[in-house]
């Protein structure tokens, strides 16, 4: 199954040639968990705080079905 993922700020060093223009497209296995995808992509697991998929938040354990949008966000910083 299809799916967009995008990665933002310093999650992006985990992916070579990760482009955020586009993201990255890819395909995994109907039922595939967002845990096992970020595993897949190499993420620092312990660097993402925020997971959202088709804009609306989600969890670790949130199996995905085909042509969702997944994004990853570390914490983010300012002031």
């Amino acid at each position: 199954m299809p799916l967009l993922v995008l990665l933002a700020a310093t999650l992006r060093r985990a992916v070579p040639d990760y482009d955020p223009m586009t993201g990255l497209t890819m395909t995994v296995p109907a039922g595939t968990t967002v845990k096992e995808l970020a595993e897949m992509l190499h993420l620092p697991l312990e660097d993402v705080k925020l997971i959202m998929v088709n804009g609306v938040a989600s969890s670790w354990n949130t199996a995905l079905q085909g042509n969702e949008r997944v994004a990853f966000f570390p914490p983010v910083g300012g002031g």
